[in-house]
């Protein structure tokens, strides 16, 4: 395995300055300058596909009837194996091809971060405070996202070959993986990565706006709109992937055939006669449409056992993950607060409703199924959390405050808890299958269709799970050579309800010594909280998620865990 030596520099400078206009009114503008340097491998160890440099027509794959199935033709220039001279097509080695920086993109280093801001107390009084501010904030991103520390383990350096629809039956099917028992070289369809060859930094841009005010004796509150939207932000698609169909010969709300010929063990509907790719020739739809060009393609990719690297547009490569800067997000906020002092009693009340919007929501979003309508993938973000209300409290018992044996054994108590509750993030339903056969092996393959209300929700008991938090009767197996309409994060995961409490007492010895006893109680209602369903990459919830977010499983739309029961923790402290 290769050492990498991935570099970059940065420099931020910034400037700022407030302004006081009047006795009243305060101004604060200031400006960081994003100056970034670009990632590079410092031993020129890194390799980019290109489409720019890929050759078309150079590259072929050998059909069905020949020796090889599905094996790559001349995917170097001189048909020789790939290697660190004689670059795959397409592939480019950062800093050592010609015309290629050391970093396989050519850099943004000036990016101007303006921010503005003012306070304003309108009636001079120090009761009402106004304030509001704008900035702009540029993101270097992390190595994981479209730069050349992506670019680690790559070919020609590190190989990764992809060999599809293997055959023969038991012990045969062996002899076709790879090259063969002493036989020559066979090359097979390459997995790599591509990233931008111009940089593109992520930025956010943020806003808001809010006016706190003393309502009462010790007791303010603020309300508060709050914006941000990102831009150029990190996603994948794949730049391999097989178009969909423009015209499906499946009715709405007809699917593919689950029923297997005998003789083919294949989905009915692929007939049994196929051409020297495995495209099908004599499909026919459960209507009796026939299914011919694209679409006997695309159906012999779903269904049939098609080998796509036939038919994709970079010939001699599987799926290329394809890293850029080009998802966009939108978020809006109307937060409330109330904070209440008086005595040894401390009140904090917040309450958030707001709504997050993306078509990636990071860069191992896998959310998409179709990388050529990357729009339709546009839902709430999968972090998203449109209700949070949070409660907390510090009560320092006002009894026995009297110096003496009392107050050592019965005073000096303190109470304290947060009470939290919010709704769940979103997930999406996933259809197991490439039913609208394009070949995607980077996102998700498909979703079902919905035909109802998923929140219309009668509940049916299964041992050792939740209940139900949505409706399965709402969706259906997708139309043939679909994605499903069913829509990205269209369901809620179970809103998380939480009590956690505290008591506290204060053992003091002299001065600088004492001790503290803690009684601590997390969940202390005892009352069940269920684990998500399901979560894409970006939210909570798909590191903990723990049910069955695909179309018919066995627990579709429950879940089989619940968060901690309630955990009590006792301890002593001693200060000194």
């Amino acid at each position: 395995m290769s050492k990498y030596y991935n570099r970059y520099k940065i420099v931020e400078p910034y400037f700022q300055d407030d302004f006081h206009i009047t006795s009243r009114l305060t101004l604060n503008l200031g400006m960081r300058l994003s100056l970034f340097g670009t990632y590079r491998e410092r031993l020129h160890q890194a390799f980019n596909f290109d489409p720019k440099r890929y050759v078309l027509g150079q590259t072929t794959l050998n059909d069905n009837n020949s020796d090889s199935p599905g094996s790559v033709n001349n995917l170097t220039v001189d048909g020789l194996p790939p290697s660190l001279s004689d670059l795959p097509n397409g592939i480019v080695q950062c800093g050592v091809t010609s015309g290629v920086p050391d970093s396989c993109m050519k850099g943004h280093l000036f990016n101007p971060a303006p921010r503005i801001g003012f306070a304003w107390d309108p009636w001079g009084n120090g009761k009402t405070a106004i304030r509001g501010g704008y900035g702009v904030f540029f993101e270097h991103a992390n190595g994981n996202e479209g730069n050349s520390e992506s670019l680690e383990n790559t070919p020609p350096l590190a190989t990764t070959v992809q060999q599809n629809n293997i055959g023969g039956g038991d012990t045969s099917g062996y002899a076709q993986i790879g090259p063969g028992a002493g036989g020559p070289f066979v090359q097979f369809p390459l997995s790599v990565v591509a990233i931008p060859t111009k940089a593109t930094w992520p930025y956010i841009q943020q806003w808001h706006f809010d006016v706190q005010h003393e309502i009462a004796r010790n007791t303010v509150a603020t309300v508060s709109y709050v914006g941000s939207k990102g831009t150029h932000l990190s996603s994948q698609n794949n730049l391999n992937q097989l178009h969909p169909v423009s015209a499906n010969p499946y009715n709405p709300g007809e699917a593919i055939s689950t029923a297997q010929d005998p003789t083919t063990n294949l989905s009915v509907d692929c007939g049994t006669s196929f051409d020297n790719f495995g495209v099908p020739t004599a499909g026919m739809t459960p209507s009796n449409n026939p299914i011919t060009g694209q679409a006997a393609i695309n159906l012999g990719v779903a269904v049939c056992g098609t080998n796509p690297d036939f038919f994709r547009h970079y010939a001699g490569y599987g799926d290329i993950t394809n890293l850029q800067f080009s998802a966009s997000s939108i978020y809006h906020a109307f937060q409330a607060s109330v904070r209440h002092t008086i005595g040894g009693l401390q009140l904090n009340f917040s309450y958030t409703y707001s709504h997050a919007i993306d078509d990636s929501s990071d860069r191992f979003d896998s959310a998409f199924n179709d990388s050529f309508n990357p729009s339709a993938n546009r839902a709430s973000s999968a972090f998203d959390q449109r209700h949070v209300m949070e409660l907390s409290y510090i009560y320092d018992l006002p009894f026995f405050k009297q110096p003496g044996l009392k107050r050592v054994v019965l005073g000096d108590w303190q109470v304290s808890g947060i009470t939290s509750v919010s709704t769940g993030t979103p997930y999406g339903v996933v259809f197991s299958g490439d039913n609208a056969g394009v070949a995607n092996g980077v996102g998700n393959s498909s979703r079902p269709d919905l035909i109802g209300d998923p929140n219309a929700i009668q509940q049916s008991s299964q041992d050792g799970a939740s209940p139900l938090f949505a409706n399965p009767d709402a969706f259906a197996a997708p139309r043939g050579l679909t994605f499903g309409n069913s829509g990205r994060n269209l369901l809620r995961n179970p809103r998380f309800v939480n009590f956690d409490m505290s008591l506290f007492k204060h053992f003091k010895i002299k001065e600088s010594t004492s001790f503290e006893f803690r009684a601590e109680a997390y969940d202390i209602f005892n009352h069940t909280q269920w684990l998500p369903v399901a979560g894409d990459s970006g939210s909570g919830a798909s590191n903990n998620a723990a049910g069955d977010n695909t179309f018919a499983g066995d627990s579709f739309l429950r879940t089989k865990g619940a968060h901690n029961a309630r955990i009590l923790q006792l301890g002593l402290k001693f200060m000194f």
